[in-house]
């Protein structure tokens, strides 16, 4: 499949051996032996682990006894590579660190003429590599990260089973289930909708009935009416019958020829009524047949309404239960999300630090740049190497410097406390890179319209947005958006807590009102000049932005805080000439920056007592330097070579603070890289 450098031996009795490498498909690398046109195959791992299990390795041999745990056990108490580790769900188990041959991407750079390591973001689009991430996506949904996914191939020597392995053992099934209850929730959205929509047609159906039950009710009454009006009808003709029969005469006796013409009109007169009265009960029985018949069907209308009711307090029921359930898991799956990137940002590192050199054509540097997490100092003939997170060379831009910021921001949103700190000598281009130009700007910008934008992006949630700034000058607190001229502040404690009462805070929505806010406190910011540097800033400027978020959905509330911090910076009295005044704000300066290297010294060494009070600015950066907090920290430096004691203070502090681990860390990987 692929060979690497041959090299080939001539013995004095003219024998040639040729070497080179063979990569197999599975992952094994063989070397491969040519003489004399037969090619010989060795499985060089399989040498070298057994060459480290006579020499190096671990001492047990291999048995199926109940007792192979207890002597494996004794077998590993004398090697400093065994050890013991807890794990969940496990209990205690051995672990041991072996050594093993890795495969490195790199790539041929033609100014240099050496191979370079190959970042990430380069890696993610070889084909070798697509089709492992691909296979990892596939097998893992929740996994989305591209440049998270190839650094864990770089691990696992490209080995996409055991990537999947290594997730599936930190998070368990969870990471799996991510996207079927994504499908589950967007089922029960339109479940919901279809239930909404059904009660829509049901009320309108209710209207309609109740309508017409009013129309019913409107014709019962005039038939009523009617009836009513009949009745007295009938009962007055009853009543002229009875008094035409009263007034009839009793005997038949002869009949005068004048009262014939009288008793005629008087027999007229009962036919008609006679007939009149046969009419009104024929009427009178029509109208009550009619009157039933609508009051039945007004009771079968009744019926039908109330069993509609019925059934949408059913459908409401039924709907609230459906919510309350979606309430639950929506509030359920929030949560495991936001603990499962806490989780992701804690293993890479809760305080990660990022190292800027300051470019200057001017100047010959004495430092270079082997990669992305490297820098060498080149000083007096001797070499020193050191590591970062992420190391910026002088060209790389405000865009590159951002990009190590981004997983922080979301924790912000997530409702953690987040600092983003600048620190470095006068003059190394600190402010630069914290604000940067207008039409370039710099990391508190770029942030500030990220968390917008993530806040918007949410639509469940209401942000809330508030942004106040400070500065730390002389150790005095002062409020740079104070409208008086009085405005030094104290700072308080109650617990973990820490407050500033009487701090200026301006509720903010928009990226243009954010801008115009720091221009007043820019404004406001105390600088002067000094031999390093013409603008220098002369105290600790603090922006900090408080984000309060509330789900419209779970109603649950979240508070969190992006603090973005530019130091003043570090500088040599002897190297600046300060005097007077500008003597007494370099020891304010310098003082402040000691103590905030004892509060990193301490955490490093877990001490039982971190001395954030030792000056007023550790003491206000104690919320993002402590518990869960994220922080990340720009190591400004500058390639002067004049500079290079303040450079090498500068690196060592930033090498120093990348040891220390915030929250609770619950695997710590080692990784052994073996020099070729």
């Amino acid at each position: 499949q692929g060979g690497s450098s041959a090299s080939t031996l001539a013995e004095p009795d003219d024998i040639c051996l040729a070497f080179e490498s063979f990569l197999h498909n599975d992952g094994t690398l063989y070397t491969c032996i040519t003489q004399s046109g037969t090619k010989l195959y060795f499985d060089e791992t399989k040498v070298q682990l057994n060459k480290r299990s006579a020499t190096k390795g671990p001492k047990f041999s291999v048995s199926t006894s109940p007792g192979t745990a207890e002597s494996m056990q004794n077998s590993l108490v004398e090697d400093d590579r065994a050890s013991g580790l807890w794990l969940p769900g496990k209990g205690v188990v051995m672990t041991y660190i072996f050594e093993a041959r890795t495969n490195i991407c790199k790539f041929f750079d033609p100014d240099s003429g050496a191979w370079l390591v190959l970042p990430l973001q380069w890696e993610v689009n070889i084909d070798f590599v697509k089709c492992r991430l691909q296979q990892i996506k596939e097998a893992l949904p929740g996994l989305t990260d591209d440049k998270e996914i190839t650094a864990a191939l770089r691990q696992c020597n490209y080995d996409p089973d055991e990537v999947i392995s290594i997730y599936l053992a930190i998070f368990g099934d969870s990471i799996k289930k991510n996207r079927w209850m994504d499908l589950i929730t967007i089922q029960r959205e339109r479940t919901i909708e279809n239930l909404q929509q059904t009660l829509k047609c049901k009320d309108r159906k209710l209207e309609n009935l109740q309508e017409e039950n009013n129309r019913l009710s409107q014709m019962v009454q005039y038939l009523n009416k009617k009836l009513s009006e009949l009745e007295i009808d009938q009962n007055e003709a009853l009543e002229k019958i009875r008094a035409l029969q009263n007034k009839r005469p009793k005997t038949t006796a002869a009949v005068p020829a004048n009262a014939t013409s009288a008793h005629s009109i008087n027999s007229q007169k009962l036919l008609n009524l006679n007939k009149a009265t046969h009419e009104l009960n024929i009427s009178n029985q029509e109208l009550k047949a009619a009157a039933n018949i609508k009051f039945s069907e007004m009771g079968q209308l009744m019926t039908q309404l109330l069993n509609s009711v019925f059934k949408l307090k059913d459908a409401e029921l039924g709907s609230t239960r459906e919510v309350e359930e979606l309430r639950t898991l929506y509030r359920k799956e929030a949560l495991e999300r936001k603990l499962l990137y806490d989780k992701l940002q804690e293993i890479r590192g809760n305080i990660r630090v990022f190292c800027r050199c300051r470019g200057d054509s001017n100047t010959t540097s004495s430092l270079t740049f082997p990669s992305d997490e490297e820098i060498l100092v080149i000083h007096n003939g001797s070499k020193k190497k050191l590591y970062f997170d992420k190391v910026y060379a002088p060209d790389s831009t405000q865009e590159e410097v951002f990009e190590g910021t981004l997983p922080i921001i979301t924790s912000c949103v997530d409702g953690f406390s987040v600092c983003i700190l600048a620190y470095g000598q006068t003059g190394s281009g600190k402010t630069y890179t914290m604000m940067g130009p207008k039409d370039n700007p710099g990391v508190n910008i770029r942030s500030i319209r990220e968390l917008l934008h993530l806040c918007q992006k949410r639509e469940t949630i209401k942000y809330t947005l508030k942004i106040s700034m400070l500065e730390i000058y002389n150790e005095t607190v002062q409020d740079l958006l104070s409208k008086s001229n009085n405005h030094h502040l104290e700072i308080r404690t109650w617990g973990k807590t820490i407050s500033i009462p009487g701090l200026t805070e301006i509720e903010v929505t928009t990226e243009d009102e954010i801008r115009n806010v720091m221009n007043l406190g820019e404004k406001n910011r105390t600088i002067a000049s000094t031999k390093m540097n013409i603008e220098s800033s002369r105290s600790h400027l603090m922006l900090i932005l408080r984000v309060d978020g509330v789900d419209s959905i779970s109603g649950v509330v979240s508070h969190g805080s992006l603090t973005v911090c530019d130091l003043a910076g570090s500088e040599r009295i002897s190297k600046t000439e300060a005097t007077g005044q500008r003597l007494v704000e370099a020891a304010a300066i310098n003082k402040s920056l000691t103590s905030l290297g004892q509060v990193f010294m301490a955490l490093k060494n877990s001490a039982l007592h971190i001395p954030y009070r030792n000056s007023k600015l550790t003491h206000l950066l104690q919320p993002c330097l402590s518990g869960d907090a994220k922080a990340c920290v720009f190591v400004n430096i500058s390639p002067d070579g004049n500079n290079i004691g303040e450079t090498m203070n500068t690196l060592q502090f930033g090498s120093s603070i990348r040891q220390v681990a915030l929250g609770k860390v619950t695997q710590h990987v080692t990784t052994i890289k073996k020099k070729k």
